[in-house]
């Protein structure tokens, strides 16, 4: 009957071993790109509260009326 096996560092990943890894290889530089369109995208929504004065914005939430009971139908036959 096999054991179960057990979580070692050597199943860990760092930055650091995929920076010391071939190129092409790992995720440094799929990170990056990911990066940098995290921070491109950080920088349009700070220029879009500005140019829009998100601080100004308001929301209202409006809840439906209740609606009153209307009469009801005699059920005579």
């Amino acid at each position: 009957m096999e054991q179960p096996s057990t979580v070692s560092d050597s199943g860990k990943t760092s930055l650091r071993s995929y920076l010391g890894g071939t190129p092409g290889a790992g995720c440094a530089s799929g990170c990056m790109v990911h990066l940098v369109l995290l921070g491109v995208l950080g920088l349009l929504v700070l220029i879009w509260a500005i140019r829009n004065r998100a601080w100004e914005l308001e929301v209202t939430v409006e809840m439906p009326a209740e609606k009153e009971p209307g009469p009801k139908a005699d059920m005579q036959e």
